[in-house]
């Protein structure tokens, strides 16, 4: 699967799929499909900058006919605004300075796109098979957009268990690896917390042992706490919620166990909580910029599932689309894009109340 854990125009139609919410405190909030958008092309990843104007969709395609695009979305009218050629299996998507400047991971040509986000054009291809790395997927940048983090899927399948790329990117017109983090397995998606101190991202041990969070300094680029579950999978998606207290972290269960999201209290940096999900393909997840909600997508089900940050219990699962992966809000958290891998497009659920 070539590092994937699944391999899986501009069309728009409504649709109106609702699940209330059953907690008494969110008994008004609202989560409804609203519109499905056509990229064309299988969707990965997704982003959006800062000012919400476009959202930003990687176009990986399928194993059999990989893509190597990405398409800019307008949020409001749905309309497609731009298609942007990258690297082959473009999977996700991380912006800098204030949005300026975009990153993609093209996992199946072992490089990052380097992005100018006003002119829509790629101005560097950053290498990483001299590392050597294989099978880039997950990316973050520091608040500050002095660094940027690039986790690999290969775990040892490429000689190497330096699965984390550190890119300079202090000049934006010579991005370039400066250093590699050392850990081992399939890394999933990383995230950072607001103050640039701390990246977080999920790994395995071997498809036969409990997988891991690392907890890393940013700066020095050292492991300072690693956590364990008691059950098997992989862990492909983190994130932090705005206040920077607690990272959410999903586990992906293989042989037989039970999908999860996986709380941290970052401050302690020990678990706070396990919540049992209702697939055990539990993959892409996301914090509201409003920090209420997380959303989680459900790979298996074709749904996500919508976690309360105030209690940690479930409050809604929305339909989707097939095979849902990656989960982007609006910055006012009033709207989700989720990228459904199993087909070509991207579902857009309104949040109210």
């Amino acid at each position: 699967m070539k590092g994937k854990l699944v391999v899986w125009g501009g069309l728009v139609s409504t649709v109106g799929l609702l699940l209330a919410a059953p907690t008494p405190a969110l008994a008004t909030t609202q989560f409804q499909v609203v519109a499905t958008i056509d990229v064309g092309v299988n969707p990965f990843g997704d982003a959006m900058p800062p000012d919400g104007s476009s959202l930003w969709v990687a176009n990986s395609g399928t194993s059999s006919s990989p893509g190597n695009t990405v398409t800019l979305i307008n949020p409001t009218t749905y309309a497609i605004q731009a298609t942007i050629p990258v690297g082959r299996f473009p999977e996700d998507i991380a912006f800098a300075r204030a949005g300026s400047q975009a990153f993609v991971t093209n996992d199946d040509d072992n490089s990052v796109s380097v992005i100018n986000a006003g002119t829509r054009t790629v101005t560097q291809t950053v290498d990483l098979s001299t590392i050597p790395m294989a099978f880039p997927s997950g990316i973050v940048s520091t608040p500050d957009s002095s660094k940027v983090f690039v986790t690999s899927v290969a775990g040892q399948r490429d000689t190497s268990a330096d699965n984390i790329a550190v890119l300079s990117n202090s000049n934006p017109a010579n991005v370039a690896v400066r250093g590699t983090i050392h850990l081992v397995g399939s890394i999933g998606r990383p995230a950072i917390t607001p103050d640039g101190s701390l990246l977080v991202t999920g790994h395995d041990n071997g498809l036969e042992a409990p997988p891991g969070v690392a907890l890393i300094n940013s700066a020095t680029n050292k492991v300072v706490t690693e956590l364990a579950l008691n059950e098997v999978g992989v862990v492909p998606g983190a994130t932090i919620i705005p206040n920077g207290q607690f990272a959410y972290v999903t586990k992906f269960s293989i042989d037989g166990g039970t999908g999860q999201v996986w709380v941290i209290n970052l401050a302690t940096q020990s678990t706070t909580a396990v919540i049992p999900m209702p697939d055990r393909s539990v993959y892409g997840i996301t914090a509201s910029p409003d920090g209420r909600f997380v959303f989680a997508t459900d790979f298996s089900l074709g749904e996500v599932t919508v976690i309360s940050t105030a209690t940690n219990q479930i409050i809604a699962n929305v339909l989707v689309g097939p095979n849902p992966n990656d989960v982007a809000f609006s910055p006012d958290s009033s709207k989700a894009f989720v990228t459904n891998e199993g087909n070509t497009t991207v579902s857009v659920i309104s949040i109210s109340g």
